[in-house]
């Protein structure tokens, strides 16, 4: 009798358990494009896995309702598909993101060698940044990070003021008479009077995990943070409004490193080995404009076990060149970019 009932109650418990799996439905969202790779004015088509149980949906981009078949805005960078279904247990909400990439190819620049000026070659450069004919530079490394003063003529360096051994210095920028400086992994900034280098404030990254370049184009920070992520800060309070994605027609750029703001656009450092590139960033989209090819400046400066990647980049409004160095490099390079 014992036996019976038990198999009786084990033959329920799998019909029971058959018929519950069985109302479990699990939607996707399905897109189809004529490309590979989505991008502004491409065409897409939006559907769900099944219909069943699906007394009704709606499709969203961005947060706003959408109609079939839909047409890629201009937005660039990571978008989301969302999906509202009614069914008879309730509302569901799903969502899908997509990855929209630029319409056009970045323009190749290349450069002209105006000038070559003595470098401390034990500058683990971080940032570059004129004011007035002052360099400012920012170095990195645990226990050999600071901010200088540098009179970029001779290399002698004015000021120097080290940091805590606790924090590694990165990109800085120049904004109402402050210096502003990042930090990497400690998610903090410090705010300098120009004039003396004394330290005024720190203030925090709340969204951003790391500091990596700075710039402003004299309304508004532009921070890297080492992913795609180009983000826009308040210079009064450092909040992070908003971000952008840093795209070209078929990747998505992190590493960007040093910043230079120049008549609209942002100049890059990219942070890697094989290759010395900036690249030419519009603030607004995030879109890669141009990539300016650097190759064989690293050939120029004294070969020794500690040279390491390209990076500092500084504009000079009154000579209109751009300055450049890299990491333990004994040169800096006064240049002037040109399309190829």
């Amino acid at each position: 009798m014992n036996r019976l009932y038990y198999l009786g109650f084990f033959v329920a418990f799998l019909v029971i358990g058959s018929c519950s799996s069985k109302q479990t439905i699990s939607y996707k969202i399905i897109t189809k494009t004529d490309s590979k790779k989505v991008r502004p004015a491409d065409t897409i088509h939006i559907s769900l896995n099944t219909l069943k149980d699906a007394n009704s949906h709606q499709f969203y981009w961005n947060n706003e309702a959408l109609t079939q078949p839909f047409v890629v805005p201009q937005n660039t960078g990571e978008q989301q598909i969302k999906a509202i279904i009614e069914t008879e247990n309730g509302i569901k909400e799903l969502t899908k993101n997509i990855r929209v990439f630029s319409s056009t190819k970045p323009k190749v620049f290349t450069y002209k060698l105006v000038n070559t000026y003595p470098h401390d070659i034990n500058a683990y450069t971080q940032g570059l940044e004129f004011v007035g004919d002052t360099l400012y530079e920012s170095t990195g490394q645990y226990g050999a990070s600071s901010l200088r003063k540098v009179d970029y003529k001779s290399g002698t360096i004015i000021q120097n003021l080290p940091l805590d051994n606790a924090y590694f210095g990165e990109g800085l920028t120049y904004i109402n008479g402050k210096i502003i400086q990042l930090t990497w992994k400690k998610k903090l900034g410090f705010v300098y009077n120009s004039s003396n280098l004394t330290l005024e404030k720190s203030f925090k990254y709340t969204k951003s995990p790391e500091g990596w370049g700075l710039c402003t184009d004299g309304e508004w920070l532009y921070k890297t943070d080492g992913s795609q992520k180009l983000w826009r800060l308040d210079p009064n309070t450092f909040e992070e409004v908003d971000s952008k994605d840093i795209v070209t027609h078929n990747t998505y750029l992190s590493k960007v490193n040093e910043l230079e703001f120049v008549n609209g656009l942002i100049y890059g450092n990219t942070y890697q080995f094989n290759k010395d590139v900036v690249v030419i960033i519009e603030p607004n989209t995030g879109v890669v404009q141009g990539v300016v090819d650097f190759s064989g400046l690293k050939k120029r400066v004294s070969q020794h076990n500690r040279l390491d990647v390209f990076n500092g980049i500084a504009f000079h409004p009154k000579r209109n060149t751009f300055f450049v160095t890299g990491k333990y490099w004994d040169k800096l390079f006064e240049v002037e970019i040109i399309e190829k």
